[in-house]
């Protein structure tokens, strides 16, 4: 039994379904993986299939052809990478293979991450015997790359970890999860960049917001149609903090895309009123909203809403928001007036401010719900 033959018995098995073998004109796959952006790939993901190089000709090309929809986006990306070893096997390529070595293992520690996750054991060091292990040695400053819609399942490990490594000038650890990528990054590759900022936390933060903006902005340059959220967190020392880390990352996606629908990227310290906000029992925050009930409908108006976001986004500075918003000074100050006359709260008071904004955090969850 020749390996291609017995390679396809063994996704068959794994499936428990048959595989199919499609021919196609050479110029005709030449083409499809030109459009997908990995002209020399040997897997194409097409119309709801996947498609491996399996033999290839003068003229035409073998490919197999696996249904997409009913697997999961782990096991295609196994399947895509077992096809790519039985091309590397026929089409020996040194660094090919060594980036495909890569990519197995990344793919191993992602599969071990995801299961201490769903198991809930989010405080286990990662074994010995894996591969990576010796690159989570030290600090290391975590990213959580998703993608909410279909449009980052295209996304591919080797042009993704290329993008990355390119980016931050040094290698970085790509862990694909079930729904996101995990990126960690040394923390010392961050040095140059800090040399030119001012010490201090708030610096460091700033310094991690620009970097968000710019990694997000040449990830989606790569995989355009939207549907892509990034978050960030603090450098943590110590593998065993790991799945800990990817937790409360997705937690901050999963907020961000709550309160900040319109936002892409987030993080945790911006989200900490928001994160008191959700885990208030939905009685409590029905009651809330029955108390400031007349307040809430003057929420629905999408020019005050956005007045009030804009607002409390500048830090309650007028000139700043009036900026924002591209609007007179005095104008704002008329919305701000009008709406204190509707409501008795004027939102340049600090206890007045809280309670709108709280007002407001609530009622984007019961809109939500």
């Amino acid at each position: 039994m020749t390996n291609t033959n017995w390679l396809k018995q063994q996704i068959e098995q794994i499936l428990e379904a048959p595989l199919l073998i499609t021919e196609m004109e050479l110029g005709a796959w030449n083409e499809m993986t030109k459009t997908s952006g990995q002209p020399d790939s040997a897997v194409v993901r097409e119309d709801g299939k996947l498609l491996g190089l399996w033999k290839s000709g003068t003229s035409t090309v073998e490919l197999l052809e696996v249904e997409t929809a009913a697997l999961s986006e782990r096991e295609l990306r196994l399947i895509e990478l077992l096809l790519s070893y039985a091309r590397d096997g026929r089409e020996p390529k040194s660094s090919g293979h060594s980036r495909r070595e890569d990519e197995a293992r990344s793919v191993e520690m992602g599969d071990w991450l995801q299961n201490q996750i769903d198991r809930g054991d989010l405080d286990c060091p990662v074994p010995d015997n894996m591969g990576l292990k010796s690159r989570l040695q030290g600090t290391m400053l975590p990213f959580l790359l998703s993608a909410e819609s279909s449009s980052g399942g295209g996304i591919q490990f080797a042009k993704l970890n290329k993008l990355l490594r390119s980016y931050f000038g040094g290698e970085i650890v790509l862990l694909p999860l079930k729904e996101d990528w995990l990126i960690l990054v040394d923390e010392g590759i961050l040095q140059d960049f800090r040399e030119e900022s001012e010490p201090g936390q708030e610096a460091e933060r700033d310094l991690l917001d620009a970097l968000c903006q710019g990694l997000y902005e040449l990830i989606t340059n790569e995989w355009v149609g939207g549907g892509l959220q990034l978050a960030a967190g603090d450098p943590f020392t110590g593998d065993r903090y790991m799945a800990a880390v990817a937790v409360s990352l997705r937690e901050t996606l999963q907020l961000g895309r709550v309160f900040y629908v319109t936002e892409h990227i987030y993080f945790p310290w911006k989200l900490r009123l928001e994160r008191l906000i959700y885990s208030i029992p939905d009685n409590q925050r029905s009651k809330f909203v029955e108390e400031i009930g007349r307040h809430s409908e003057l929420l629905k108006d999408e020019e005050t809403r956005a007045t009030l976001q804009t607002f409390f986004k500048m830090d309650c500075n007028v000139s700043e928001t009036a900026k924002r918003l591209y609007i007179h000074r005095n104008t704002l100050l008329y919305r701000i007036d009008k709406f204190k006359q509707e409501t008795g709260l004027d939102v340049r008071s600090f206890q007045d401010a809280v309670l709108v904004k709280l007002g407001l955090l609530l009622y984007k969850l019961t809109k939500r719900a």
